[in-house]
């Protein structure tokens, strides 16, 4: 009786192991390529340059410590992160506005939002094996780097940071991001910006 326990459960766990085994290596997800470019448009009231920040950009910026900005899609959870470097500049004799929560980025039929500072850390405070000295250096870089959740612009003003979205990739298309700006107004102008790719 003992020997046939033994063997009925030695090989359901013989087949988990396996299948760990097994998507332990597919894991890794082709690199994207997005269109090289700086997307401008220039309103009555506004300068806006809006550009993709590539891994390869973000790894470089962040030295020998990991990016904060740059995750490896996994194969139960395939999204990574989607960063724009978003620049505006407010020529109107009023003051501007626009919060982070109020951008959208629109993939086939896909819609996501951005994430905020604390959402980006608050990922790597739940990966072991980031050392604590290194994710304090990650939490610089993404307080230097990502617009708070709410950005004011005066009049003249100028404002730089990165907006980060969590998305799952397609092999390729496009993604259109929906930025909308309040000015004097209470309707936000609505810019939109589109940017293809392909995977690798």
């Amino acid at each position: 009786m003992s020997l046939f326990r033994i063997r009925t459960f030695t090989f359901p766990l013989f087949i988990l192991i396996l299948f760990v085994f097994l998507i332990s290596g597919c894991t890794t997800a082709d690199p994207v390529r997005y269109e090289r470019v700086v997307h401008s448009i220039q309103s009555d009231n506004y300068n806006i340059q809006i550009r993709i920040v590539e891994a390869e950009e973000l790894e470089r910026q962040s030295g020998r410590i990991p990016s904060p900005f740059v995750i490896e899609p996994g194969v139960f959870d395939p999204r990574e992160y989607v960063v724009f470097e978003v620049v505006i500049k407010n020529k109107s004799d009023h003051g501007a506005m626009f919060e982070l929560k109020d951008l959208e980025l629109k993939m086939g039929a896909a819609n996501y939002y951005t994430k905020n500072g604390f959402q980006i850390k608050q990922y790597w405070e739940k990966q072991d094996d980031v050392k604590s000295a290194d994710r304090n250096r990650m939490d610089k870089i993404i307080d230097r780097h990502v617009f708070p959740r709410k950005i004011e612009i005066p009049s003249d003003g100028l404002k730089r940071g990165y907006v980060v979205f969590l998305a799952r990739m397609p092999k390729y298309g496009e993604m259109t991001l929906f930025l909308p700006i309040f000015g004097d107004g209470f309707k936000p102008d609505i810019y939109e910006f589109t940017f293809p790719f392909t995977k690798i």
